[in-house]
């Protein structure tokens, strides 16, 4: 291990300050699989012991049952204690999440609907929830930790370490992405699979630069184990493990290529394997041995995809373009369910970054073309660092094909390894005045842009609607006053062409008052109709952007809701409707003179 030094642990405080921000910001449920991770760790903490995956599921953690269990035993070590029997009665789903609705707006966003129960002081489930997402954030500041350290000690940033603080660059780009600082901040498994995996990378990294002993064999293979033990995909870091302890077994002892090796070699290089894998399979051999009895498989993701849903068509071309896209963005920014985006030119600017990394490194090669053996050599601990990166992507492209999964957050396992490499590329590229320039520069910029992600895209995607008071009333626009069976009235309403798609969609705002309280919970349809009164476009919500469900509102109340609407016609008339959603029967709205009406608000017109 590695002292902590002034920087780190600078950066190690912001780390924790920002995942702490990122996780009272977003409400309960609306991290990917978060209820079905939870589900698993309740199971443990009520001690019914690990989940199997049988037909039908004798349990609510669907297919994330089918993870390696070292997370979830963490986690309900930590909130057995807890009363969670408000799970999952309390968890309420919003039937009209799903809208594809451009740009950075919060309208219907939340897959679940939020009430007092998930405010502090937390109870019950919502403090399970809490603490378990503590946990993950405190293995993503481990990630952070390693990740430094691995910097630190590798070659090719040594010489910047120094007088530089290249480690730091590297170790700012793990702890300052806000997609691992959301999935840092939510009860899953994936930050621990990244502190797992850059720990055993370290350690190869330090192996590479000191000849191993017995004992460090032993402590790679535990934490090798962990890696499998955390997430399925920490099973590719063995192999990695033993081809490295081979490569330093053949480098110690037969420095003069291409000698063969000697038995001395051989022996020795079986040694430490034998007590790595010993190790390794000591800590997550029975889990693997489990999935063989119950499942007749080695790592039960067959069962994984049957529940979850296996891909019915083959990817084409044009469809691995887009599947590879979104990897790429919800890498760096797809917040809550991958539906909160960062706009266009955040995704082009971390592009240009990964482009000059990899120009740097290219760079680098080709400063070093003419002594490649010795520099080979010399940076494996590189090169070891890139065959990782290039398993965890030819693992999610193999997974992939087989189900919907264009997630960038499965590829945080080689998160550190390229945080890493692109710190080096970048000092590769730099001139040498500039380098103290980007080893200081890129971790605050980074960190301000964290910074304001939870403010910017975070909070206002499940902000509530907007609260108007009887004074903001003479100013609402259109006033129409149609009342819909004496339960809510809709006071008037704004259109516009919509910001993000002026010429096919349509900005409503609607402003409401309610008139009574309501035990049901009922939908509006917005509809844009032509001029003869044909439907060229149409949606459902409840109130309140999808949050607001009208039995949730108190008489009195006004408000303001602002809906994306696409609408194929030059001009037309928008309708609203509100209506119970089971019986499909919609309220009777009538005019401020009491009349039955056909409720249109208002027109639109595109330019």
């Amino acid at each position: 291990m590695l002292p902590l030094s002034r920087a780190l642990v600078f950066l190690l405080t912001a780390f924790l300050v920002l995942g702490g921000l990122y996780g009272i910001t977003t409400p309960l449920f609306e991290a990917p699989d978060e209820q079905w991770h939870f589900a698993f760790v309740q199971h443990l903490a009520q001690g019914k012991g690990l989940p199997e995956q049988t037909v039908p599921l004798p349990h609510l953690a669907r297919q994330e049952a089918s993870q390696p269990p070292l997370y979830y035993a963490l986690a309900a070590a930590l909130t057995f204690w807890i009363d969670t029997s408000d799970y999952p009665a309390n968890v309420w789903e919003n039937p009209h999440y799903g809208y594809d609705v451009p740009g950075v707006v919060n309208d219907n966003k939340n897959l679940f609907i939020h009430t007092a129960q998930e405010n502090f002081p937390y109870r019950n489930t919502a403090l399970a929830m809490h603490l378990a997402r503590l946990l993950s954030l405190c293995m993503g500041a481990l990630a952070v930790y390693f990740t430094y350290s691995l910097a630190r000690i590798l070659p090719p940033l040594q010489d910047f370490t120094r007088h530089v603080g290249g480690e730091i660059v590297a170790a700012s780009i793990i702890a300052f992405t806000p997609q691992f600082l959301f999935i840092s901040s939510a009860v899953s498994n994936d930050s621990m699979i990244v502190a797992m995996c850059v720990f055993a990378l370290f350690l190869l990294a330090r192996a590479l630069r000191v000849p191993p002993t017995a004992r460090d064999a032993i402590v790679l293979g535990i934490v090798c184990g962990l890696c499998a033990l955390a997430k399925v995909s920490g099973l590719a870091m063995l192999p990695l493990a033993m081809l490295t302890l081979a490569y330093i077994v053949w480098k110690n002892n037969a420095p003069d290529f291409p000698r063969l090796p000697t038995c001395t070699v051989v022996v020795e290089f079986f040694r430490l394997a034998f007590l790595f894998l010993l190790a390794a399979l000591g800590v997550a051999g029975w889990w693997y041995a489990r999935n063989v009895v119950l499942y007749g498989e080695l790592t039960g993701t067959a069962r994984m995809v049957e529940i979850f849903g296996a891909r019915e068509n083959p990817l084409t071309f044009d469809a691995w373009r887009a599947q590879w896209g979104e990897v790429f963005e919800t890498f760096f920014v797809g917040l809550g369910w991958g539906n909160i985006r960062a706009p266009e030119w955040v995704y082009l600017v971390f592009g240009i970054g990964v482009a000059l990394g990899i120009i740097g490194l290219g760079l680098g090669v080709w400063r070093a073309r003419k002594h490649l053996l010795r520099a080979s050599r010399d940076n494996a601990a590189r090169f070891v660092l890139a065959a990782w990166s290039i398993l965890i992507f030819v693992a999610l492209a193999r997974w992939m094909t087989q189900t919907q999964a264009p997630h960038g957050r499965l590829l945080f396992p080689a998160l550190p390894a390229l945080a890493v490499l692109l710190a080096v590329g970048w000092l590769q590229l730099a001139p040498p005045r500039a380098k103290i320039f980007i080893a200081r520069g890129a971790p605050i910029l980074l960190g301000l842009f964290a910074l304001l992600v939870p403010f910017t895209l975070l909070a206002p995607a499940y902000a509530p609607p907007q609260r108007l008071n009887e004074n903001d009333i003479a100013s609402i626009p259109a006033r129409v006053d149609i009342r819909y069976s004496d339960k809510l009235m809709l006071l008037g309403s704004q259109v516009s062409p919509h910001p993000v798609d002026p010429r096919g969609a349509l900005q409503v705002d609607l402003y409401w008052r309610v008139l009574a309280p309501m035990d049901t919970d009922y939908s509006i349809n917005l509809a844009a109709l032509d001029e003869n009164y044909r439907v060229v476009g149409a949606r459902n919500s409840y109130h309140g952007h999808g949050a607001l469900p009208t039995s949730l509102m108190r008489a009195g109340e006004i408000f303001r809701d602002t809906y994306w609407l696409p609408a194929r016609a030059s001009s037309g008339f928008v309708q609203v409707s509100v209506y119970e959603r089971r019986s499909q029967e919609n309220l009777t709205a009538f005019d401020p003179a009491r009349n039955e009406i056909t409720p249109l608000v208002n027109r639109f017109r595109f330019p």
